[in-house]
């Protein structure tokens, strides 16, 4: 019962982060046209890019209970926190506040960052854990 509800944990967290990555997506099309916009965001889009690529890749190892996704898992999840804050403090968008920032903003992102602290709660601080080889 406990890697079922794990494993739907799992594709309810890549699921969100889908949306945020589509949110992500349409905001820069909207911006393409700045040029200093453009010159800092090529860098940051291709780290963003290898990053989710590895969130994927640790998404799909702990819903398979490899360690090597636990221990991937939560480096990315502190990564993610981390450069998020960093990147709006010294690079604060100014975008659109339509239906679908609101919706990712004040739904989809609290609630993503709640599963992924139930997911971090189970892969180390219950005896789930003991599931990962």
């Amino acid at each position: 019962m406990q890697e079922t509800y794990f494993k739907q944990l799992v594709i309810f967290k890549v699921v969100l982060f889908v949306l945020i990555i589509i949110w992500g997506g349409t905001v820069q099309m909207n911006n393409g046209n700045n040029s200093d916009v453009n010159n800092f965001s090529t860098i940051r889009n291709l780290l963003f890019a290898l990053f989710s690529l590895s969130y994927f890749f640790a998404s799909y190892k702990i819903y398979k209970f490899k360690n090597v996704g636990k221990r991937l898992f939560i480096l990315l999840v502190l990564t993610f926190i981390i450069l998020g804050f960093l990147g709006e403090f010294f690079y604060s968008l100014e975008i659109n506040q339509d239906l679908f920032y609101l919706i990712i903003f004040y739904i989809v992102s609290p609630l993503f960052f709640v599963v992924q602290g139930i997911v971090a709660g189970m892969l180390y601080f219950s005896k789930f854990s003991d599931n990962f080889k």
